[in-house]
């Protein structure tokens, strides 16, 4: 987790953090956000949820920047949460975000899933 306000540097860190990784053998993948929550809903609509989902968990990390940075559906954040939860113990995660702990009930809709 790289929280911070907007400028800190917290996305070039983590950027700096996954080519330091892609160097040394592992691979991963970064996205935006609201671009990953884009994409379940679209993989969903198309009733091929969980395919993007188990493609990265092949991966050895994945980057999720600026999250909170622009709202998405309730449903986005229940994708996230979910795929979260799939990459839990096999994935190495990096999230940037300018919120803190207490305000993530606002980017996932209900407090007891942040």
């Amino acid at each position: 987790m790289l929280i911070g306000g907007t400028g800190t540097g917290k996305s070039h860190l983590a950027i700096a953090i996954a080519r330091a990784c892609i160097r040394g053998g592992a691979r991963g993948r970064f996205y935006t956000v609201v671009d990953l929550v884009n994409r379940l809903e679209s993989e969903a609509r198309a009733s091929r949820q969980g395919r993007l989902a188990e493609y990265l968990t092949r991966m050895d990390f994945i980057v999720l920047d600026e999250l909170g940075y622009l709202p998405f559906a309730q449903t986005g954040g229940q994708l996230l949460f979910h795929l979260v939860s799939r990459l839990y113990e096999r994935t190495s995660v990096i999230i940037t975000t300018n919120l803190a702990f207490g305000d993530w009930p606002s980017v996932f809709g209900e407090p007891m899933i942040s």
